[in-house]
């Protein structure tokens, strides 16, 4: 039983897990978006048996999720980014017939507008980054079975088209892009294939200039890995999944915007992968689930919270299922609604449809 300090500490981030209605389906690598109403949109997936799930469903986190408008293309994978307009702008992904997609689509409210415009090339397992000026910047990915992408593009809401913008220094697929308080990009990390090589390189993409430039190299190689905005301009970059290593990490590091420079943070207790880290209204970062090979592969239940004050990571309870590849949405009342996911362990894999809302 800890004392102390330590008590208080363990106190402040013990988490509350409230059950809530299931999902209509069970789904994995889905996206999860909160709407200007304050609902909450679920798109895409994949479910039992990897089979692709086609359609859309909304809730607000307290109630039942209930069908919402078909989208054009079964999609998993993919990218959904809430516009400064309220919009929302889906783009790429797995699709059928086991191809990856250039395609786009953007929800306007009441149904979804499949666009004329397409992205310079198909991408799914990139990253889709709201920028300042209200365009969007789509980079890198992975191109089914072929190769890991370079090439970027530029969605622009005003004429509702994509347009290439500069390459990345390295292609990758799996790496994470953090929109700084300056307006830059930061992607970090990555894979490529096929020489399956993860990387430890960082870029930085400046908006002014439509040019990547080298951001150093992360103390670790990792990829699908999460990457945080903190309220000090910071950004903590936790766990992944590293080939050097061979297995997951429970490593963290801190970039810096001001120096340029990464440095170790504080280890989590578990090493996990395809996790989430929510940025909580208190400046906290809950990291729940995520998967983990130590000890044999495993769906994680635990979660923690990086407190940026302490500069250290506390327990704060677990999931009330193991879930990993599932989707977290910080709600308007400070709650994180958990979404969907897969469980792996000693009796196969599983796709859920359980979502819970945590409170930290």
């Amino acid at each position: 039983m800890p004392t102390g300090r330590n008590a208080a500490l363990a106190i402040a981030v013990a988490l509350t897990a409230a059950a809530q209605a299931q999902l209509d389906v069970p789904r994995y690598a889905h996206t999860a978006s909160l709407l200007p109403e304050g609902t909450v949109m679920i798109c895409g997936g994949l479910g039992p048996h990897d089979a692709f799930m086609l359609g859309s469903e909304v809730g607000d986190g307290a109630g039942a999720f209930v069908p919402g408008p078909r989208i054009h293309r079964a999609r998993a994978f993919h990218t959904a980014t809430v516009l400064r307009d309220g919009m929302l702008l889906i783009a790429g992904g797995f699709i059928l017939p086991y191809s990856t997609a250039r395609s786009a689509e953007l929800f306007d409210g009441r149904r979804f507008i499949f666009l004329p415009s397409r992205m310079s090339a198909p991408r799914e397992l990139h990253t889709a980054t709201l920028l300042r000026d209200g365009r969007v910047l789509i980079a890198g990915g992975f191109v089914g079975g072929v190769t890991s992408l370079d090439r970027c593009d530029l969605y622009e809401p005003a004429q509702r088209r994509f347009s290439p913008t500069a390459r990345l220094a390295e292609g990758r697929f799996g790496h994470a892009a953090t929109l700084l308080r300056d307006g830059r990009v930061l992607i970090t990390g990555g894979t490529q294939f096929p020489d399956e090589r993860t990387l430890r390189s960082a870029e930085l993409y400046d908006p002014a200039t439509e040019a990547f430039t080298p951001a150093g190299r992360m103390l670790d190689e990792r990829f699908r890995h999460t990457a945080t905005l903190l309220r000090d301009g910071r950004v903590l970059i936790a766990g992944g999944n590293s080939v050097a290593v061979g297995g997951q990490l429970d490593s963290t590091e801190l970039y810096d915007p001001g120096t340029g420079r990464f440095e170790a943070g504080p280890p989590m207790a578990e090493p996990r992968m395809d996790h989430t880290a929510t940025l909580l209204p208190d400046g906290r970062v809950l990291i729940a689930g995520g998967f983990s090979a130590v000890g044999g592969p495993h769906t994680v239940a635990s979660c923690e919270v990086y407190d940026p004050r302490a500069g250290a990571f506390a327990p704060a309870g677990a999931l009330p299922e193991p879930v990993h590849e599932h989707r977290a949405t910080l709600l308007p009342d400070g709650g994180v609604l958990i979404t969907g996911g897969m469980i792996v362990g000693a009796g196969g894999r599983e796709t859920v449809n359980e979502t819970a809302v945590l409170r930290p």
